[in-house]
């Protein structure tokens, strides 16, 4: 029968939660006990969790007593780890991209698929009917959330900086902000450089004026965040290539998804209301309809090796700093050295021979790999592993990765044994690798070319990543719908301002963060 793959491992002092599905375990780190698990759960209770899904994203809290989750109905779930008790759910207005709790842990920050970051207290107050809406939100939030700030496109991963003086984001739009948390409508600076989306991004504890980035570029980027500058960039997708075990099925690029072959060629989406037929009216409702070509054969679909960057940590040994790195559908973790001279020669590769799902760093130089071990091929694929073990244990020391058999031996035993078992369709649900197609634009969502009012928002960049790399155009060439994002949520955020300008006193706290360069001269940089 399948099983759940561990989809989020947490490993604490004594205690690991593990989540796999809809489920959460809590596992003694000595022994390996399963202490709590949902699975025990009453068949009432269980019947909810399947119903709310696969759980998508999770975090810990640094005392290590609470989780908070959230799965495919967009409720945001705080547990209480001693006896895995529900405290509190609220909904959430879109769909998450990622969770976090705040170094105090009275505060989970939430990204969504709509470009938004917001906060909502630790303990959750339920709105009464007669409390008016956030008038902060550029979506309707049902829980009073307190909007942080907006992208134009689906925030793919944030961060706190280590003093949450800011919080930097990434999008799919290529764009990296750096903004003052948490007064987020300060934008204090871009981090302009990569070509595609950008997917993770990391800070070293040893380094917190350093920031790594990447998402679908060949190339990892080690930034200065703090001025927007690119220290480094360090070509990974040679290296990374011949362990792409899982293939995307592979679009046609620069058209809309989903849009159907009119006469064997695609065509541009039409914008919102220009495809809605008069009352009555037969002609509109053919036009909507596709056109067909019977004498044209249905393509075979094609695969094709996507990078999408999953995970970036860092390690500090005795060689010196590391970064290592996941993407997607491989079957490997990958580290290189923190220095300015490093090259794509300088990666090296640990295969387990099935694809990696997620991997989290233990003190400081174990690392635990989450792997799905039940991965069976498909045409073109080929998984060369041993055994089918869902967690692993690796070490870090003189520049290796090797596996780490003493090390946390007993919990990695009982994460590969106390499985939750699952239907195919359940597991299909999960959708692993949805990644490798949902994050590659594969059209434009531009409206017809000089249609519109195409004036930039004050605060947009005036040079996009890809338009200045390319040294073609010297605008970001946002389409309309862009547009009235960037404009709704500036306007929100600037009303936020307004607000605080016009009603409260600055303290200490609410002043500009101190010198970014100040705090850049006094970080361990990068090795020579």
């Amino acid at each position: 029968m399948p099983h759940y793959p561990h989809s989020h491992v947490f490993v604490g002092p004594t205690q690991t939660v593990d989540i796999a599905g809809p489920h959460i375990q809590v596992l003694d780190n000595v022994t390996g006990v399963v202490l709590f698990s949902t699975t025990a759960f009453s068949n009432d209770q269980k019947d909810v969790l399947l119903k709310s899904g696969p759980v998508r994203c999770a975090a810990v809290d640094q005392e290590f007593t609470h989780v908070v989750t959230s799965a495919e109905d967009k409720m945001l779930k705080v547990w209480q780890l001693d006896g895995l008790k529900l405290l509190s759910e609220r909904e959430l207005p879109k769909k998450p991209t990622s969770v976090a709790f705040t170094a105090d842990a009275q505060t989970i920050l939430v990204s969504d698929k709509f470009g938004d970051v917001f906060s909502y207290p630790f303990t959750y107050v339920p709105l009464t009917v007669k409390q008016k809406k956030d008038a902060l939100s550029s979506h309707e939030n049902p829980s009073g959330g307190q909007l942080i700030l907006g992208h134009a496109s689906p925030l793919n991963a944030f961060l706190l900086t280590p003093d949450e003086r800011y919080i930097i984001s990434a999008d799919r739009d290529e764009h990296i902000r750096v903004s003052w948390y948490p007064k987020g409508y300060n934008i204090e600076m871009y981090c302009l450089g990569h070509l595609k989306f950008v997917s993770a991004i990391h800070i070293p504890k040893f380094d917190s004026a350093t920031l790594i980035s990447g998402g679908g570029d060949p190339v990892l980027k080690i930034w200065d965040w703090m001025t927007g500058s690119v220290r480094h960039d360090i070509e990974v997708l040679e290296k990374v290539e011949p362990y792409m075990a899982v293939r995307a099925l592979k679009r046609k690029r620069g058209y809309e998804d989903g849009e159907a072959p009119e006469g064997g060629k695609f065509r541009r989406k039409k914008g919102r209301g220009k495809a809605k037929k008069k009352e009555g009216s037969t002609d509109a409702k053919d036009s909507e309809e596709p056109e067909t070509a019977n004498d044209v054969p249905e393509e075979e679909p094609k695969l094709e090796k996507v990078l999408v960057i999953r995970r970036i940590q860092s390690v500090k040994s005795d060689a010196g700093p590391y970064i290592l790195f996941s993407a997607i559908g491989t079957t490997a973790v990958f580290c290189f050295p923190l220095k300015a001279s490093v090259a794509s020669v300088d990666i090296k590769a640990f295969d387990f021979g099935r694809p990696v799902l997620d991997f989290s760093v233990v003190g400081e130089q174990t690392i635990v790999v989450s792997l799905d071990g039940e991965w069976i091929p498909g045409e073109g694929e080929m998984a060369t592993a041993n055994d089918n073990d869902m967690i692993k244990i690796l070490g870090f020391a003189g520049g290796e990765l090797f596996e780490k058999e003493e090390s946390l031996a007993v919990l990695a035993s009982s994460l590969n044994s106390s499985l939750v078992s699952a239907t195919a369709e359940e597991v299909k649900k999960l959708d692993l690798y949805g990644d490798l197609t949902s994050m590659p634009k594969y059209a434009s969502d531009g409206d017809i070319e000089g249609e519109g009012d195409t004036t930039l928002p004050i605060g947009a960049p005036e040079l996009s990543s890809s338009e200045t790399a390319k040294g073609k155009k010297g605008q970001v060439e946002l389409s309309k719908k862009e547009l009235g994002r960037i404009k709704t949520k500036q306007a929100v955020l600037a009303k936020a301002q307004k607000m605080e300008v016009d009603g409260e006193t600055k303290t200490e706290e609410e002043e500009a963060p101190e010198s970014k360069r100040a705090r850049s001269d006094g970080g361990s940089g990068m090795g020579a």
